[in-house]
């Protein structure tokens, strides 16, 4: 495998085509290998959801339309994510005989993020160590922590899943920086009781008088990453673009993908 793999720092785009770029890079790994680590952003408040999700049982779709809430199923797994307040980042790595197992990216990718904040003064641990968080009932990610899942309070801050086939490994991330407003927090569940308690046990890294910009910490993150991969800044190729719009037209940006 490569030791030298691409840094991808790029700005704002609509669910669509957040998640069609990542699975253009995964689909390009096949032929042209090239490990990857993206940071992006939003352009407006998105929800994503994974794969066995059914985004339709999981909230009111008229109404978070109607908010301007963009919804978007993801290739990985996991639970609901709140974007737009986050820093979502992708690592994407090529298929090859010496690869390390999913769970020891996993802790790998905790024990980066872990240093990172450590590195800025915020204490925080990989899940699994301390095991006493309850669990909700719901496939929240804000509120529902998993193995290596890295938390601040004995609250989660960061999370992972994982799509792995022929073309390589995908894992999509997210780090809570800033806290939601209530009037979007409140949408990411239809129940009542799950709307209280997202509102009680979401938890970020901005609040109580401390601010992390994100350049600050994709700085940190960057950093501390330790796959023996040496990711230098670049930028994404014309062709997994023109792949990434294909994808949006036929996959990310349709009903059939996102309520079926």
């Amino acid at each position: 495998m490569n030791t030298v793999g691409r840094l991808l720092i790029m700005g704002k785009n609509c669910a669509d085509m957040n998640m069609a770029i990542d699975e253009a890079i995964l689909i390009a790994q096949k032929d042209k290998p090239n490990p990857s680590l993206r940071f992006y952003d939003w352009e407006t408040p998105s929800f994503s959801f994974g794969y066995f999700q059914d985004i339709s049982k999981e909230v009111d779709v008229e109404v978070c339309q109607k908010e301007g809430i963009e919804l978007v199923k993801r290739m990985t797994g996991g639970g609901t994510v709140v974007h737009g307040w986050d820093l979502t980042y992708s690592l994407i790595l090529p298929r090859h005989s010496g690869e390390i197992s999913v769970s020891e990216t996993y802790q790998s990718i905790c024990n980066s993020l872990v240093k990172a904040f450590v590195s800025l003064d915020i204490s925080v641990y990989c899940f699994g160590s301390k095991s006493h968080v309850t669990q909700p009932t719901q496939n929240i990610c804000l509120t529902n922590p998993a193995e290596h899942d890295v938390m601040h309070n004995d609250k989660k801050i960061a999370g992972v899943s994982v799509r792995r086939n022929r073309n390589g490994i995908m894992f999509q991330g997210y780090i809570s920086l800033d806290m939601p407003s209530d009037r979007i927090l409140k949408h990411v569940s239809k129940h009542s009781d799950m709307q209280k308690m997202l509102m009680e046990n979401a938890s970020a890294i901005n609040i109580e008088g401390r601010y992390v910009s994100r350049k600050t910490l994709i700085q940190a993150i960057t950093e501390t990453f330790d796959f023996g991969i040496a990711f230098n800044p670049d930028n994404i190729s014309f062709s997994e673009m023109d792949h990434a719009e294909r994808l949006v037209d036929n996959k990310y940006g349709t009903e059939a993908w996102n309520f079926n």
